[in-house]
């Protein structure tokens, strides 16, 4: 409730949404809704096997891996990890495990954590060795 200062939402009334990438879907936070810049939490879902193009986010994030596995590049991410990237990062490609995976994100900046997908040469210069 807004009077009170908080919102309480329960696991049944969470909105799950599609995404335009098939096998993800999220459902979506934003810390203060008057202010488009607020924080912004992501709790994503990915069916088993999912690949996600290398791309950025403007916005610095804090991801935590809830269940399941990811690869990204050639590292492996399981439950518990965290990845804290930097806005304008570049990485992946994210290949989702067999199990699928499950994780929360934190946007700094929800006005700025649009993915922005790479470019093939930017894809291939983004991923860890290259």
């Amino acid at each position: 409730m807004a009077s009170r200062g908080h919102r309480d939402i329960f696991a049944a009334d969470v909105e799950w949404r599609g995404s335009n990438t098939p096998g993800v879907s999220y459902a979506r936070f934003q810390m203060d809704l008057d202010n488009p810049a607020s924080p912004s939490i992501i709790l994503s879902r990915f069916a088993p096997d999912t690949k996600i193009a290398a791309h950025t986010h403007d916005s610095n994030y804090f991801e935590y891996i809830i269940a399941g596995e990811q690869t990204v590049g050639k590292v492996k991410f399981g439950p518990g990890d965290v990845r804290i990237v930097k806005g304008g990062t570049g990485y992946g490609p994210i290949t989702v495990g067999p199990q699928g995976c499950t994780v929360l994100i934190v946007f700094e900046d929800a006005s700025r954590a649009m993915t922005h997908e790479l470019p093939r040469r930017l894809a291939d210069a983004a991923r860890p060795g290259a």
